[in-house]
């Protein structure tokens, strides 16, 4: 009888060694894979646009057991394009099963100001995808430029041409002012740059009509001699001008915008040909 308790007693010491060595080979099983996004941050935040200036945005994403990371930045703001996918620039990882990602874009005045939302997704070894987003703010600063507005006088013409010496010629042209002066426009005050407003296709135009101002006409003949002032004359509402004078001599006639408080000068020339 204890010859067989001791039989047992052995067979359940050798049973227990034998659990004991299979443990370790359970604790040697391969980790979990799962790819997961532990984190993004986007810099800076809030994003500030003055003027001109060409600001970087960089997105940097923490991830774990992640082989290829996809980012993707859309505005939610007015104005500009839907998206800027695919964003110039290119992620970047470290080493290491935890690895940081990088990508950056560049965003200028002509981007829309708002809410940003960057959209990642993280693709695994074995596959698998993780999908997360943050947002970001981007604030446009309009500058403005306080200083007169560009006119210009559009359509000058000096008619008939060549004429008969002694005729009348009519001048004639239109008085403008810049409502969109290259990236700036008008609002009524001063010169603000950036928007969409000077586009062909909204309620902003290019330039305006300029009335009730002063036009001064010159005449310089075509042999020798110096500017010679003839008259002024007054622009409609709407910024025509319009007048007659005899010509006498073949030469080149000027009307000129001296400008005033607000607006920059301007003049233009037309030659004509006195004939017999």
């Amino acid at each position: 009888m204890m010859k067989r308790i001791a039989t047992a007693l052995v067979a359940a010491t050798m049973g227990a060694s034998a659990l004991g060595v299979v443990a370790p080979a359970l604790a040697d099983t391969a980790p979990d894979t799962a790819v997961s996004i532990e984190s993004i941050k986007v810099t800076p935040d809030p994003v500030v646009i003055r003027g001109s200036d060409h600001v970087a945005v960089t997105a940097t994403v923490e991830t774990v057991g992640a082989e290829d990371v996809k980012f993707d930045f859309e505005p939610t703001g007015q104005g500009g394009q839907p998206d800027c996918n695919p964003c110039p620039g290119a992620a970047k990882a470290s080493s290491g099963e935890s690895k940081t990602w990088g990508k950056t874009i560049v965003l200028d005045r002509h981007d829309p100001a708002g809410k940003w939302i960057v959209y990642v997704e993280a693709t695994g070894q074995d596959g698998k995808v993780a999908r997360a987003k943050s947002s970001f703010y981007v604030k446009v600063v309009q500058d403005r430029h306080r200083g007169p507005r560009a006119t210009r006088i559009a359509g000058f013409d000096a008619s008939p041409e060549p004429v008969k010496k002694g005729r009348k010629l009519s001048l004639s042209g239109k008085l403008e002012t810049a409502r969109c002066y290259g990236d700036w426009w008008w609002d009524g005050d001063a010169y603000v740059v950036g928007g969409n407003r000077c586009h062909d296709d909204s309620r902003w135009h290019s330039w305006r009509q300029l009335g009730w101002q002063k036009i001064k006409v010159y005449f310089h003949r075509a042999h020798g001699g110096k500017w010679e002032y003839v008259d002024t004359i007054e622009t409609n509402p709407d910024g025509t001008f319009y007048t007659k004078i005899p010509a006498y001599w073949s030469g080149t006639w000027k009307v000129v915008f001296e400008g005033s408080r607000g607006l920059y000068g301007s003049s233009a020339t037309d030659y004509v040909k006195v004939v017999r």
